[in-house]
């Protein structure tokens, strides 16, 4: 890793004491930043966790440290489950679904432009 990043190591000293109360295991910060295979062991173990704090460190650690495009999907098996169910009723239903979802689109396409505006506007003062 390059230099330590400040925010980085405050999510990291953040997750010691819940690694050691969940796991057991004692987190050292240093090694957590400057070794890669230890990192994401702990990060690994971290996303396991019942605590949505050491979760929430540990997705931002990922990010930190292998960035978004390198960090792994959350949730891997039901995105491989999913490709097969949809196939066989999607063929079905193939012929009324585009004129629904033309008028659905732009619905949803206008709300989110609404949304767009709305935070440039509250961003200019």
């Amino acid at each position: 890793m390059n230099p330590p990043d400040s925010d980085l190591m405050a999510h990291a000293v953040r997750m010691v004491i819940p690694m050691k109360r969940e796991f057991g295991r004692t987190l050292d910060v240093h090694q957590f930043l400057h070794d890669l295979p230890y990192a994401t062991e702990v990060i690994q173990e971290a996303l396991n966790s019942k605590d949505e704090r050491l979760r929430g460190y540990a997705a931002y650690a990922q990010t930190k440290i292998f960035g978004p495009r390198n960090s792994a999907p959350p949730s891997p098996p039901a995105a491989a489950d999913s490709p097969a169910t949809p196939t066989a009723s999607a063929a079905p239903a193939a012929s009324p679904a585009p004129a629904a979802s033309a008028a659905g689109e732009t619905e949803i396409s206008e709300e989110l432009r609404a949304q767009a505006i709305a935070r440039y506007r509250s961003g200019l003062r």
